[in-house]
């Protein structure tokens, strides 16, 4: 089992019930949505690691999250770690955080708000599993782009296929912009496949 496998287990079978306390979403809903969240931040962590300058900056923050976390997974819902969570994003996602945040709205037919406090839950749980990989293998910033690589291509792979367009986005240069009919056309995807609807 992957990294990001193991840790949509842990987040989602632990988390559910808080993230939809916090956000208002129903329970399958937030389910739904954090390995969504965690595919976005996985293909900004690859694009800003893509770049050593990139790489060396993450395996330096990685030094203040060391997986502990991992041990109190309903801490993600506290204010502080949000908080956190949203500095974690705003490095990951830069000039695109709002875009993303736009993008999975819109596909997932919720509020703006509501994603970014699921982005800001599923921020510092990536960081704490990737700090943990690091710090369990002994990997330096070249082995972590590796890795970061590597499971980023793995969880795009599994995510659903309307949101290819946002991926594809994240992996770009610059900011760049993420087109109103391209959201409409994922969503009609999306919420007539993921969720069920009509």
């Amino acid at each position: 089992m992957s990294l990001m496998d193991q840790l949509t287990d842990v987040v989602v079978g632990q988390m559910a019930g808080q993230a939809a306390q916090k956000t208002g979403l129903s329970e399958g809903l937030a389910q739904q949505m954090m390995p969504m969240a965690m595919a976005a931040l996985m293909a900004g962590l690859k694009k800003n690691a893509s770049q050593p300058d990139g790489a060396q900056a993450l395996a330096n923050a990685l030094e203040r999250h060391d997986g502990s976390l991992l041990n109190n997974v309903s801490a993600l819902a506290n204010d502080d770690v949000l908080a956190d969570g949203q500095r974690i994003l705003s490095h990951i996602l830069g000039g695109k955080q709002d875009q993303t945040t736009r993008a999975l709205a819109k596909t997932a037919g919720i509020d703006q708000g509501q994603v970014a406090q699921i982005l800001a839950m599923a921020a510092p749980a990536v960081l704490a599993s990737l700090g943990r990989a690091k710090r369990e293998q002994g990997l330096d910033a070249s082995a972590l782009a590796g890795l970061v690589t590597e499971e980023s291509v793995r969880v795009q792979n599994s995510a659903p296929a309307a949101l290819d367009g946002l991926m594809g986005f994240l992996d770009q240069d610059g900011d760049g912009d993420f087109k109103d009919d391209l959201l409409e056309q994922a969503g009609k995807k999306l919420l007539g496949g993921l969720f069920g609807r009509k």
